[in-house]
């Protein structure tokens, strides 16, 4: 599995180089709107979050669609507006390698075993 999204928390130094870390997030995760399709960890999200709200204050428009680099623009946002239960479908494909993971640790703990093999 490879790295599809890049953390959108704009001081992320987590990364190569000390630059935004790169990370696997499923498609399940970018049509649930789940923290991993914006950020490689919960505190990056809390902070990301943070960041849109003050943007938001200033009247500033901010871009939330996930930061992937294996898709543009559209395809992402494709992916994000998808039926849940397509995107799940579209997961599961995607990781038919750790079937057996998802099965015996769900998705959520899977996704965490990947990230942390990359």
């Amino acid at each position: 599995m490879k790295a599809n999204h890049k953390c959108k928390y704009s001081k992320c130094t987590l990364g190569n180089g000390g630059g935004r870390k790169e990370y696997y997030a499923c498609p399940h995760c970018d049509a649930s709107q789940s923290w991993r399709s914006m950020a490689c960890c919960r505190e990056h999200y809390e902070l990301y979050i943070e960041e849109v709200l003050a943007a938001r204050a200033k009247g500033s428009t901010v871009n939330l669609l996930p930061d992937r680099t294996d898709m543009g623009a559209a395809e992402t946002r494709a992916l994000v507006n998808m039926p849940l239960d397509k995107a799940l479908e579209l997961t599961k494909e995607e990781l038919k390698d750790y079937a057996e993971d998802i099965e015996e640790l769900g998705i959520s703990a899977t996704i965490d075993k990947i990230n942390s093999e990359l």
